[in-house]
């Protein structure tokens, strides 16, 4: 059985009047399903305004649907008991694009990370102490840095805190919302890097949401792509996706550029090596 599940779901946002007249919106999402296993990056892809982030939303359940369902370990989320909803939340985090507004400027790194872990386990204060520098350490950070403040670090770092604020509970998946999409391009290679190893060492499963077809390929296993609230290709590999004929897929794939302009028009290097 899959890690998580989205079935058919529908979303849209409320309905509001204006002088009098009643104006519905449009869909965002469509009948939109999809599946991540146990141990699995599913790269969700698409431009601008396709529903990417509403859908991570949904499947967080910040925002209930008006059709479909959300499983995940078997359960909907939008159906079970409070109880089971809070244990389900525990194995169900996220790491969003925006690091500094992410966190509460005031409060240290260490209350940062150690909010999750002061709601959901009962350690002593030394404990939890040692929890969080382990924690840092294995984003690359120190103990040094746990009584700093947000506006003391870099984003780089911050996105850094802010993984390690995820995987203090150790979930078993992650929401990655254009989690590196506002970073450097030496930082979203170092954050891309650090997250595929966090994913082996926690067997973490992660929905990796972004425009970025370079950043998902590098850390995708499957791949899906969203057109205007609606899934319009899915593929279980990354080979799969590079010789998909869907036109989505195309476009994606023509907006890289490869490395020297007289080879832009070509899905390859001079050397033969594919662009990806």
């Amino acid at each position: 059985m899959s890690l998580l599940q989205v079935k058919d779901v529908t979303y849209a946002y409320g309905s509001h009047h204006l002088f009098g007249k009643k104006n519905q919106r449009e869909k965002v999402l469509s009948n939109v399903s999809l599946s991540i296993g146990e141990g699995e990056c599913l790269g969700l892809l698409g431009m601008s305004g396709a529903g990417k982030s509403t859908l991570g939303k949904v499947i967080l359940g910040l925002e209930k649907p008006q059709k479909g369902q959300v499983l995940f370990k078997g359960h909907d989320l939008y159906s079970t008991d409070r109880n089971t909803r809070k244990q389900l939340r525990r194995d169900l985090q996220v790491v969003f694009q925006d690091c500094y507004s992410a966190v509460n400027p005031k409060m240290t790194v260490e209350q940062i990370i150690g909010e999750p872990l002061q709601n959901y386990e009962r350690m002593s204060v030394n404990e939890q102490e040692q929890t969080i520098e382990q924690l840092l350490e294995r984003v690359g950070l120190n103990r040094e840095d746990m009584g700093k403040y947000p506006h003391q670090f870099s984003g780089g770092q911050l996105q850094r805190i802010n993984i390690a604020r995820a995987i203090a509970l150790k979930p078993k998946l992650i929401v990655l919302d254009e989690a590196v999409s506002s970073l450097d391009m030496v930082n979203q290679t170092n954050i891309l890097s650090l997250l595929r190893e966090l994913k082996s060492v926690y067997g973490l499963s992660y929905l990796f949401i972004t425009h970025d077809i370079k950043a998902a390929y590098s850390i995708s296993d499957s791949m899906a792509v969203m057109e205007n609230g609606e899934v319009v290709e899915q593929c279980n590999n990354k080979t799969e996706f590079l010789h998909s004929a869907h036109p989505a897929v195309k476009t994606l794939i023509s907006s890289i550029l490869p490395e020297h302009p007289r080879y832009r028009s070509l899905l390859q290097k001079p050397n033969g090596e594919e662009i990806l």
